[in-house]
């Protein structure tokens, strides 16, 4: 069974899930910042530019386990 990710993760960086999201445990926090590292679009440092929907949760979905996925979209579905 393959596993979808919420619309929302669609929009939303790893980071802003892991830091502003509630239900996000240890385990998840230390996934969501994994990514950071191979983010593809310039930091709000270097551009001021919105990047919407680049870098989202949804590009790194397949780094995530079955029971990250499901933990994700029950706590987009909680914060959305």
């Amino acid at each position: 069974m393959t596993i979808a990710p919420h619309p929302a993760l669609e929009v939303v960086r790893p980071d802003e899930v892991a830091e502003c999201w509630d239900g996000i445990n240890a385990d998840l926090y230390q996934m969501l910042w994994g990514c950071v590292a191979d983010y593809k679009a310039p930091s709000p440092e270097v551009s001021e530019e919105p990047c919407y929907g680049m870098d989202c949760v949804a590009d790194f979905w397949d780094r995530f386990p079955d029971d990250a996925k499901e933990a994700l979209n029950a706590a987009a579905e909680a914060n959305a």
